[in-house]
C-alpha cells in the first residue's frame, strides 16, 4: 500500500510539475505572440497661398479686384487711363503658409469683353528684372516652402501710335465717351502647381 501511495504521490507531483511548466512556457511564450497595435500621426502639408492677402485655397476668384496705378502726366488726370497713357498693377504671392515648394504661372490679358482693343500688357518685372510680355508668355517662376512675399508687377499702356494700333483716333473718343466704357478690364489668371521629386 505504501508503494501505491508513493505511486500516486509520484503521478500527481509530475502531473503538477509539467502543468507549472506548461503555464510557465506558455506566459513566456506569449510575450512574443501578442497583437499590438498603434498610431502613426502625420501632418500634413499646409497649402495657404495668398494673392495680395486674400488667402486662394479652394476659391477660384478672388473677392477683390486688382487695383491698378495710372500714371499721370501734365496733360492727363490723375488715376485715368487716356490713349498714350501706362500703369501697372502689382500682385503679391505669399507661401508663408505653404509647406512645399511650387510653380506658378500667371497669364494677363485684356478681357475679351472689352472694346479697348489698343489696350496691351507690355512686361512685367520680377524683383529687379524686366522682361518684355507677349500674349503668348507665361509669367512664370518657382516659389520654396514658407517663403514670404514674392512681388511681380505688370506694365500695361493704351497704344496711341498710329502704325500699331487697332482703334484711330474717332474709335478712341468714341470708347472714351461711352459711359458703360469706364472701367477696362484685364483678366489675371493664376496656376499653382507642387513640385515633385
Amino acid at each position: 500500500m505504501k508503494r501505491k501511495n508513493d505511486l500516486f504521490f509520484i503521478v500527481i507531483f509530475i502531473v503538477v510539475v509539467m502543468l507549472s511548466l506548461t503555464y510557465l512556457a506558455r506566459s513566456s511564450y506569449s510575450k512574443y505572440r501578442k497583437r499590438v497595435t498603434g498610431n502613426v500621426n502625420a501632418q500634413i502639408a499646409s497649402w495657404k497661398i495668398k494673392i495680395n492677402n486674400e488667402t486662394v485655397q479652394n476659391s477660384g476668384e478672388l473677392s477683390n479686384d486688382i487695383t491698378p496705378t495710372l500714371d499721370s502726366d501734365i496733360y492727363t488726370k490723375e488715376g485715368v487711363l487716356a490713349p498714350g497713357g501706362t500703369g501697372y498693377f502689382d500682385v503679391v504671392i505669399n507661401a508663408t503658409d505653404v509647406d512645399v515648394d511650387f510653380t506658378y504661372e500667371m497669364t494677363a490679358e485684356v478681357n475679351e469683353l472689352t472694346p479697348l482693343t489698343d489696350l496691351e500688357i507690355i512686361k512685367y518685372k520680377i524683383g529687379d528684372v524686366e522682361t518684355n510680355y507677349s500674349i503668348n508668355n507665361k509669367i512664370t517662376g518657382d516659389i520654396a516652402k514658407n517663403t514670404g512675399d514674392t512681388s511681380i508687377r505688370v506694365f500695361f499702356k493704351w497704344n496711341d501710335d498710329s502704325q500699331t494700333e487697332t482703334m484711330d483716333n474717332e474709335d478712341d473718343t468714341i470708347y472714351a465717351a461711352r459711359s458703360t466704357n469706364a472701367n477696362t478690364k484685364i483678366k489675371v489668371t493664376f496656376k499653382f502647381t507642387q513640385k515633385q521629386s
